[in-house]
């Protein structure tokens, strides 16, 4: 092999990062770092706004095609990913949402009682630096900075509308997850995006310990018997190997992390014989129980000139947000393009908020996905959209060839359920008696869709299978737990190996609310803990 290191880490997202700084800090600890992407040097990953470039840049995403779904009418969905430096941390959204206690309470009661929101509390702490919030629930010295949007003129006036339908505003849904409405919270810094890359990784790679390589795309894992052994990877076309004296930790994500095991042999027979590979581990969980939250929204004909489509359309606001982006970091540019969420609670369950909803500056009939303009409505528009938090439907992922750079077969089984279908229907109506409330009114001139003829509940949810769209939140497909459908057990050791761990988005059960950045980044700083206790 060329190169021998302690541990070895698959993939430079947000979860490697953390993991490859924290265990780095151990002089003792060789650690190599593999990252399928380049570097975040990039001036959109940088300025908040640029997430409108980023979605569009093929050479920081991973692409892979979901579907066809059969609750969505046959359709099919692009998922990306980023492929990068900082992984999703670099190219998302930046919305920071701890997620709701009850629901960490939940994972603990299936096989995994750490996971007990007041044992995830001090590593949500660890991770942030908050500006905004003196309360002892919150960070002030974390490598991600925390703030808190300025709602604007439509966050304002969607947050006094969500009070007229019993939304009340709330101070800080990170320390108090409850029912209410309030501006997004987000990985922002000074006006610049909080990334994993950011905070952990770029101060570690000083550190003679930790080796980095970029363009490094994982193939398979190695294994001797039931022990991980080191990684085969492709820099350029050319094939290495690396070993690892230690660990091998799996940090690629909900996508590529299931991936990798059934390129390794770990996973099922009726999967593994479909592409000629043996079984070394028989592990049937593997990438089974997909979860993703699919988004409706409805457009809106704005009244002022204080939307996306503004901003691209008007040289003189452009120059105007620049300027004060550069003498202020303040502005459009030191923002995303969500302004305010509420979290509510539907007719269907008994305790709790499971929808979330939210208002941006864009709208259009589909997400950009051909350019920073392409779908947007022509003119003046903002959208409200919202999703079920913890949908019923569950999917699956398969690797269908032996060349990692192929993307799995994805079945997400969008709306498949009949519960995820009627609060599909629900959020529309809800988003549409906000609309009707006067402070948002006012800013109205009109839906632009589904408009005034889509009344009826056969009709709303027609306009969500046809419309609906990925919140980039896949989950699920090495759950953590202890039944026969779990990957990892709760130190994140994958079910019946030795030296091999699971530690980002795809160790959730199920979500634990919305986003799903700060939650990973959580779950690694519990992983780094767990692999250092064991190493003393």
């Amino acid at each position: 092999m060329v190169g021998s290191y302690d541990c070895v880490i698959i993939g430079a997202g947000a979860a490697g990062c953390v993991l490859a700084a924290r265990l780095s800090e151990n002089p003792d600890c060789r650690v190599l770092l593999l990252e399928a992407g380049g570097t975040d040097q990039h001036l959109w990953v940088r300025i908040p706004l640029g997430i409108g470039k980023l979605i569009n840049d093929p050479s920081v995403l991973w692409t892979a095609m979901v579907g066809p779904e059969s609750g969505l009418g046959g359709r099919s969905l692009p998922w990306t990913s980023g492929r990068i430096i900082g992984g999703g941390s670099s190219v998302n959204g930046m919305l920071a949402v701890r997620g709701d206690p009850a629901r960490y309470d939940k994972w603990s009661n299936h096989g995994a009682p750490q996971m007990r929101y007041e044992n995830t509390l001090p590593y949500f702490k660890k991770l942030e630096t908050c500006s905004f919030s003196s309360s002892p629930l919150r960070g002030t010295s974390g490598p991600i900075g925390i703030s808190r949007a300025d709602p604007g003129v439509l966050g304002q006036a969607f947050i006094a509308a969500c009070a007229g339908v019993g939304l009340p505003p709330i101070s800080d849904y990170n320390s108090d997850f409850s029912i209410g409405t309030a501006p997004f919270q987000s990985s922002i810094a000074h006006g610049v995006r909080s990334s994993a890359a950011t905070g952990y990784l770029r101060p570690a790679r000083r550190r003679r310990n930790l080796t980095v390589v970029t363009g490094a795309v994982a193939q398979r894992v190695l294994l001797s018997g039931s022990r991980a052994i080191g990684v085969e990877y492709t820099v350029g076309g050319t094939s290495t190997q690396a070993g690892a004296a230690r660990e091998v930790i799996l940090c690629a994500g909900a996508i590529r992390s299931p991936q990798l095991l059934e390129l390794s042999g770990v996973g099922t027979a009726r999967t593994l014989s479909r592409v000629n590979i043996p079984v070394l581990h028989e592990l049937p969980g593997v990438g089974e129980n997909l979860q993703d939250h699919y988004m409706v929204r409805i457009g809106y004909r704005c009244t002022e000139p204080i939307t996306i489509y503004d901003f691209l359309h008007s040289r003189r606001r452009q120059f105007a947000e620049a300027l004060q982006y550069v003498l202020r970091r303040k502005g459009l540019l030191a923002s995303g393009s969500l302004m305010a969420l509420a979290f509510a609670k539907s007719s269907y369950r008994d305790v709790g908020a499971d929808m979330r909803l939210q208002i941006g500056l864009s709208s259009g009939t589909q997400r950009a996905s051909k350019g920073v303009e392409s779908g947007l409505d022509p003119f003046s528009a903002f959208h409200l959209g919202g999703y079920f938090l913890y949908p019923e439907s569950r999917g699956s992922l398969h690797i269908k060839s032996l060349d990692a750079r192929d993307s799995p077969e994805i079945r997400a089984n969008y709306l498949v359920q009949s519960t995820d279908r009627a609060i599909a229907i629900e959020i529309l109506e809800l988003l549409r008696k906000i609309a009707d409330q006067p402070a948002l009114k006012r800013v109205i001139v009109d839906e632009i869709r589904p408009g005034p003829s889509c009344q009826s509940k056969e009709a709303l949810l027609q306009y969500a299978v046809g419309t609906g769209d990925t919140c980039w939140h896949p989950i699920g497909t090495c759950k953590m737990g202890n039944d026969d459908r779990s990957v990892v057990d709760q130190s994140f050791r994958v079910r019946g190996m030795q030296s091999l761990r699971v530690a980002d988005a795809s160790i959730f059960p199920f979500h634990t609310s919305s986003n799903t950045n700060i939650p990973t980044i959580m779950i690694a700083e519990m992983a780094a803990s767990a692999i250092e206790s064991r190493s003393h």
